[in-house]
């Protein structure tokens, strides 16, 4: 009896794995085309910076080894960006783009509390006819302007990418 008894839990313990591991497979991502300014997540989400005149500080938090994040400025909505394939750096192909705005194909991937990663594909600098919504109403924008913003920047100081070679 106690034989069948032992065998019985390993076969209930072996269709409880199995059941498990099917439940446990890789999410499938879903293709999208997303448009949105690259931002770095350590300074947009605590210090709310971004934009043209944060260029030079995303730089160094790139060079540190910050993640960056794309937000799409029209749908309040913050993408984490990550690779589409394993021992890749996540911000190899934004890095030419940090705080532009840009359309990045890839999958889509949403998780528990409602995060939404992107693994990146493509990138490609945003048409004209996709720029960014808040410009007007920022005076960091402003191409050739000086940057009035500078002097609220708290990463000015401290950036490693600031000064001239």
């Amino acid at each position: 009896m106690r034989t069948w008894g032992r065998v019985g839990a390993l076969a209930g313990t072996f269709v409880l794995l199995m059941a498990t591991g099917a439940a446990a497979q890789a999410a499938k991502g879903k293709p999208v085309t997303v448009t949105g300014r690259v931002v770095d997540n350590v300074c947009w989400l605590t210090m709310g910076q971004k934009g043209e005149g944060h260029r030079e500080c995303a730089m160094g938090c790139d060079k540190a080894g910050v993640r960056m994040s794309l937000l799409d400025e029209k749908a309040n909505q913050l993408y984490t960006l990550m690779a589409d394939k394993p021992f890749v750096d996540p911000n190899t192909q934004i890095r030419d783009h940090l705080e532009h705005i840009v359309t990045v194909k890839g999958d889509l991937y949403e998780v528990a509390g409602g995060q939404k990663i992107l693994a990146v594909k493509e990138v490609r600098t945003a048409q004209a006819g996709a720029a960014n919504p808040c410009a007007a109403k920022n005076p960091c924008a402003a191409k050739g302007a000086k940057n009035p913003c500078a002097a609220k920047n708290p990463c000015a100081a401290k950036n490693p990418c600031g000064a001239k070679k």
